[in-house]
């Protein structure tokens, strides 16, 4: 089970989400996500698959460019995407891993969400319809 981090079916067009089991503090880091690499031959494949929707642009310049693309094995999988969101997250290229921690104090059972733009404050369109 994981301390901060619980999964629930929000809607059929926002599937499922992750939201806080308890009350969360600023600054708090609530997951670290392990990558596993992905073999630019094998992104190929995996876009014509639902896995693409998990892949995280990795460029690591220990790797790149033949690794560019990345899948986290972790909950935080199933953090939604906001233009407003609650949480940050930041590449560990020494550890091969995806830091996420709170920007704001968090309530129970408020949905977890980050910017998948990268950037807290990056406005620049998706390649989906946001649902916010």
């Amino acid at each position: 089970m994981h301390d901060f981090i619980t999964v629930k079916y929000i809607s059929k067009e926002k599937g499922r989400g992750a939201f806080a089991k308890k009350d969360i503090k600023k600054g708090t880091v609530i997951d670290i996500a392990n990558i596993v690499l992905l073999p630019n031959k094998d992104y190929k494949l995996i876009r014509k698959t639902q896995l693409y929707d998990y892949c995280y642009i990795w460029e690591d310049p220990k790797h790149y460019p033949a690794f560019k693309n990345a899948i986290t094995l972790s909950i935080s999988q199933f953090i939604n995407h906001s233009y407003t969101p609650n949480l940050k997250y930041l590449y560990d290229y020494e550890n091969n891993a995806i830091e996420f921690s709170a920007i704001q104090d968090i309530k129970k059972s408020e949905e977890l969400t980050v910017n998948y733009n990268g950037l807290v404050d990056d406005t620049t369109p998706l390649w989906f319809m946001v649902q916010d």
